[in-house]
């Protein structure tokens, strides 16, 4: 079974604005079925997630007319990343960035989604 689960926009907004008040790690990755980088980083992302016992893992779908979630959270295109960091009393959400030399075909490389979790999880 994945450890990523598909999150739905209700859940998401939740965890981005704050109101989750238990102590976790999680990771979000956006996507969208028609994205060739996205659907090529699927089973990459799987992987990365089966590695990690003290993260949670979500995948959210762009597809649904979501592209205010862009302007509000502030990034562009996808496949975009987030960590959130949450706790009982504050919620740090931080952006991946982007690649300085992207993959042609996954855009993120493995040891940079890697590198991103361990310094902030």
């Amino acid at each position: 079974m994945s450890k990523v689960q598909r999150i739905d926009k209700k859940s998401l907004v939740k965890i981005l604005d704050g109101k989750i008040k238990a102590s976790h790690s999680i990771m979000i990755k956006f996507y969208a079925p028609h994205c060739h980088l996205c659907h090529n980083l699927a089973d990459y992302y799987k992987d990365i997630a089966s590695s990690y016992d003290d993260v949670l893992f979500y995948a959210f779908n762009m597809d649904d007319d979501n592209q205010e979630l862009e302007q509000r959270y502030k990034f562009y295109g996808i496949p975009t990343f987030f960590h959130v960091k949450t706790s009982k009393t504050e919620t740090k959400v931080t952006l991946m960035p982007e690649p300085k030399t992207p993959n042609s075909e996954t855009w993120y490389r493995v040891n940079e989604i890697k590198d991103f979790i361990n310094k902030n999880k």
